[in-house]
């Protein structure tokens, strides 16, 4: 009953708005910034690992990785965004918070490496706010501010299970549900005698369906080192198909809204591709390499491709460090750490620029008890520049999680 309460008050707590829904500027093309991973375990050492399957965690990037599970678990998460922003002619800082996401899992065969799970997790963001003031010279004008705002985003429901063939190769699928809801608005007060206020506002809701594919290899060491253990690669493919969105655009005044138009469009968002290996050290020390490719180059509205468009690639490296449990250790023998590095080349390509961001990582788990734990990823990145007319960007993001695992499913052996 503990955990169904959990369960209910995250599903509720999913659907809480985010608070200062202010950010990126560059979020306002394509379909936003893509979220690589909703876990503060996965920020704290790089955001992927593709090739990574825990038995007390639930990957998001590769249905394969459930293969590992011993027990049920539940996952949620929040985290608080900070940006200062850089043009070269002013600074700002902005913040916001958010429930990222929820997840559940259970194992059904550990033998055959059956393993179950669900949950609803981000794929972009879009959160903007830039205003600026301006002033006509024709006194019938006066002074007036122009307001552009984003907000919203990509989300999906997804359920999946993982499977592991002989010679212990681990296979993974899930059945994608895309959604979204993003709101793109402009506006311009004018600041006179009248106070005439107009504006126009743009809302997409884009959907699709899609399947995520998965394979991690069976150890490739075989025990060979005492130093070395546990090499897998691993691969992953997310395909999304029969994608549309519906646009609705309305214009806003001072005494009346009139709704322009309405449609439904054909869309295609890219499919995305994910490879990388770990290995173990010294039975402590998890080290993971990973690469992910989306071809956003590809990404249209009823045929037409929007500008400002490239393909998206990522590298990371990243570690983390378990203690070996043993009965009787203090609270810190159980601290996990994490750290890890990135360069993305994002898929913004403003100005005849690129746009590229360089992370930082670290994190660690506290434990509640020996299957529970509360989680925390740190992430610094730069991205941007302040020449060329473009804006530079210092970010952090602290993510928090909650990791509960219990035993709800017991084979009769009688």
């Amino acid at each position: 009953m503990k955990l169904l309460s959990v369960i209910i008050i995250s599903l509720l707590a999913l659907f809480q708005t985010a608070v200062a829904q202010q950010g990126s500027v560059y979020t306002r093309y394509g379909l936003g910034d893509v979220q690589s991973t909703y876990s503060a375990r996965r920020l704290g050492m790089g955001e992927l690992g593709t090739s990574v399957a825990d038995e007390d965690f639930i990957g998001t990037l590769n249905p394969a990785g459930w293969n590992m599970l011993k027990m049920t678990r539940i996952e949620f998460g929040v985290a608080y965004n900070g940006l200062f922003v850089n043009d070269n002619i002013q600074k700002k800082y902005y913040a916001s918070t958010q429930v990222t996401g929820f997840t559940m899992a259970f194992p059904v065969s550990s033998t055959y490496g059956i393993g179950v799970a669900l949950g609803i997790i981000p794929v972009t963001d879009v959160n903007y706010q830039v205003t600026t003031h301006n002033t006509d010279p024709n006194p019938i004008v006066g002074d007036y501010d122009l307001s552009y705002i984003g907000s919203g985003g990509l989300s999906k429901v997804f359920i999946g299970s993982s499977y592991r063939l002989p010679f212990d190769l681990s296979i993974g699928a899930e059945f994608d549900y895309y959604f979204g809801n993003i709101n793109y608005s402009s506006s311009a007060v004018f600041t006179g005698s009248n106070n005439i206020t107009s504006g126009f506002n743009k809302k997409y809701r884009p959907k699709a369906i899609g399947i995520t594919l998965g394979l991690i290899s069976p150890d490739l060491l075989k025990a060979s080192s005492s130093f070395f253990s546990d090499l897998h690669i691993g691969v992953s493919a997310n395909l999304i198909f029969n994608s549309t969105i519906d646009s609705l655009l309305t214009s806003s005044s001072s005494v009346r809204v009139d709704t322009i138009n309405y449609y439904s469009y054909g869309m295609k968002i890219p499919n995305r591709i994910n490879a990388g290996a770990s290995v173990i050290l010294n039975k402590r020390f998890l080290v993971s390499l990973d690469y992910s490719y989306q071809p956003w180059s590809e990404f249209t509205i009823n045929n037409m491709k929007p500008g400002f468009m490239r393909n998206l690639s990522m590298m990371s490296a990243g570690f983390e460090y378990r203690p070996v449990k043993e009965l009787g250790g203090s609270f810190f023998d159980f601290v996990i750490f994490r750290g890890g590095l990135s360069y993305e080349q994002t898929q913004y390509f403003i100005n005849n620029t690129g746009i590229n961001q360089y992370s930082a990582y670290g994190g660690c788990s506290f434990p509640i008890s020996l299957q529970n734990t509360i989680d925390v990823g740190v992430q610094y990145y730069i991205r941007g520049q302040v020449t060329n007319d473009l804006i530079k960007e210092n970010g952090i993001k602290v993510a928090f999680g909650i990791s509960f695992g219990d035993i709800w499913f017991l084979r009769d052996t009688r």
